[in-house]
């Protein structure tokens, strides 16, 4: 269990670390007045942020629900 959760966590802050970068490269653009470029950084970013997100959900569902390995699936 404790793998998959830190794996999520993990990916979380690479996404936020994404967004990051992606703020940045608003700015630049905006600097240098290339609002289309501005304008697909600023939406990458917003996309990296949910994807952080997502994956911050998806270790808290891991970390209070584990997933059981090698079991038979109900029906």
């Amino acid at each position: 269990m404790g793998d998959t959760v830190d794996r999520h966590r993990e990916a979380a802050a690479r996404h936020g670390e994404a967004a990051e970068r992606h703020d940045a490269a608003q700015r630049f653009w905006q600097a240098r007045g290339d609002e289309a470029r501005a304008e697909l950084e600023r939406r990458n970013a917003v996309i990296e942020r949910d994807a952080a997100q997502l994956e911050r959900d998806r270790a808290v569902l891991d970390e209070a629900h584990p997933i059981q390995h090698g079991g038979r699936a109900s029906s």
